[in-house]
């Protein structure tokens, strides 16, 4: 027995659009609020953050302080023949003027390369104390000591007796220490390769 063919288009079916229930009665939704963000940190803990990264900030600060001056220092005391010849150069150029202070400069930059880099007793002491310390001294030879003796002599004439120096002979004096602290390094390197002085 043959089934009846039903050749119905889906647009002759009746379409019904779904209604959805009414919502029950309940809280009006004018006051909801979106979420709330909740820190990572608490106000306390961003404080002790901070404290703790200025902390190391000011350590980190004084640290390279401290290098800095290290090796400045470090630097004067490898080299204080070339801190002689600075003040040498200086006392002549600021004192033009001034016989007395150029002889109190030269003689003081003098004296402090024989402390600081010889560590001979020269600072505080009468120049016939500084040569008989300097006389103790292995490097010392009879050219230097007397090359020594004349430039102090001629510094003690214009501190205490008032001498007056000309233009040559300030440049005489600032030359003989010159060449008296470049003697002394010379000696000390060939001291250092084991070569006497004479």
């Amino acid at each position: 027995m043959r089934m009846p063919h039903f050749n119905l288009s889906l647009a002759q079916l009746p379409t019904q659009t779904p209604q959805l229930p009414d919502l029950p009665p309940g809280p009006s939704l004018d006051r909801v609020r979106g979420p709330i963000e909740i820190p990572p940190y608490e106000p306390w803990q961003i404080g002790v953050i901070i404290a703790l990264a200025l902390l190391a900030l000011g350590l980190l600060i004084c640290g390279m302080v401290r290098f800095v001056r290290a090796r400045n220092n470090r630097t004067l005391v490898e080299l204080p023949h070339l801190t002689a010849l600075a003040e040498l150069k200086t006392a002549a150029e600021l004192t033009r003027e001034d016989d007395e202070r150029f002889a109190v400069l030269s003689s003081l930059a003098l004296r402090r390369y024989f402390e600081t880099g010889k560590g001979i007793a020269a600072l505080g002491r009468t120049s016939r104390e500084f040569l008989q310390a300097l006389d103790r001294h292995p490097q010392i030879n009879l050219e230097a000591r007397n090359s020594l003796t004349e430039f102090l002599e001629h510094c003690d004439r214009v501190k205490f007796a008032q001498a007056s120096l000309t233009a040559a002979e300030r440049s005489t004096l600032t030359e003989s220490a010159a060449a008296l602290i470049a003697q002394f390094e010379q000696t000390d390197e060939g001291t250092s390769q084991g070569i006497q002085p004479q």
